[in-house]
Order: C-alpha cells, then sequence, then structure tokens
C-alpha cells in the first residue's frame, strides 16, 4: 500500500473561518481552540487530494462509506486489466502467514483468473468478464477530502476493531498527515472527542 500526497490547499481558510465565526480579527491559539471548541466546521475549509496504491478492492469498498464532504476516483475494471500484474491480488496476513492456507488462496485467485481470461478468450467484455474477480484485487484510488471528514475517518478506521487493511490505510494517512501543514491542527485532536 502506497499513499501520494497530490494537493493540499493551505490552512489559511480554517483560520480565516474561525476569524469569521468569532467576528474577530485576532484569535490566538486557533488549532488549540477548535478542538477545545468543538468548531468542527471550520476544518472543512481545508482540502487535500492523495492517490492511494495497491489496496484491495474489499478497502476500497470500506473507504467509499465516508461520504460526507470527500471525492473518490477509483481505478476503473473495465478500462484497465488487472490481471497486468502478476501480482494483482491482496493475500490479508493472518493467511499469509500459513503457508498452507496461504496456497490454497493463492491457488483460488488463480482459478479465478484463468475463469476472466477464458471470458476475455471468448470476447465476453471486461465490463462482464470481471465478475468472476474477487474483492482481494488490487485497485487504486484518489481521494479528496476536508481536513473535519478525515477526523471523523480517523475517529472510526483507527480504531483496534477496524479491519486490519483500512485500520493500516488510516495510519498511513495520519503518518502522511502529521508531516504536512494540517499538523498544525491534527495535533490538538484527540480521538473520541467529538461532539
Amino acid at each position: 500500500m502506497e499513499i501520494e500526497l497530490i494537493q493540499i490547499t493551505p490552512i489559511t481558510g480554517i483560520v480565516e473561518g474561525m476569524k469569521t465565526s468569532r467576528r474577530k480579527d485576532h484569535i490566538e491559539k486557533i488549532p488549540e481552540k477548535i478542538f477545545k471548541w468543538g468548531h468542527w466546521s471550520v476544518l472543512e475549509h481545508s482540502s487535500m487530494t492523495v492517490r492511494i496504491r495497491e489496496i484491495s478492492r474489499a478497502c476500497s469498498h470500506q473507504l467509499v462509506r465516508h461520504r460526507i464532504g470527500v471525492t473518490f476516483t477509483q481505478e476503473s475494471q473495465r478500462y484497465f486489466d488487472p490481471l497486468m500484474d502478476p501480482n494483482w491480488f491482496i493475500i490479508p496476513p493472518r493467511i499469509a502467514q500459513n503457508d498452507e492456507l496461504k496456497q490454497k488462496y493463492v491457488k483460488a485467485r488463480n482459478r479465478e483468473a484463468d475463469e476472466y481470461r477464458y471470458y476475455r478468450e471468448n470476447k465476453i467484455p471486461k465490463e462482464d468478464a470481471r465478475f468472476c474477480l474477487p474483492n482481494a484485487c488490487k485497485t487504486t484510488v484518489t481521494w479528496t477530502f476536508n481536513m473535519n471528514s478525515l477526523i471523523w475517518f480517523f475517529e472510526q478506521r483507527l480504531k483496534k476493531d477496524a479491519q486490519w487493511e483500512i485500520r493500516m490505510l488510516a495510519q498511513k494517512l495520519f503518518d502522511l498527515v502529521m508531516t504536512t501543514d494540517w499538523k498544525e491542527f491534527i495535533q490538538y485532536w484527540k480521538p473520541k472527542s467529538r461532539r
């Protein structure tokens, strides 16, 4: 799994939104106060776009459930043949660590790949042939979100009970965000702090 930062808008929109809300030209410690006061809406004045590569379609299905304040574009299996990559599927770690289970899993994915190729060789369009492919297929997603939406995503997906792949994505995204100007705000967020 890779996450690439495509763009980030300046945080000045958040600062200006807070000044507008409080009708003041100067507010000290704005990032800290936003979280202290629970003033989440001003965080929607800054956005970030990332490209996420090599996640499973199962993970992308979980990701797109976070719909408020976000936009997604996913790699289409209609225009891109997922089997062009010899490592076209994700192996869950609990399966990968058991040789017998891993062998059975890989064998099943190879059967699905053979079935897909068979349909394509018989002139079945990609949009119909892809029905036999599993949620384990790797995919790429471009995702644009505002800071408020991202914090909600973190609230839900950094939890210990979140599914391993979406939790890994959330952690990698958190680590990336903490290398940007958004760190000035995110450092004051505490899990479960939303009202």
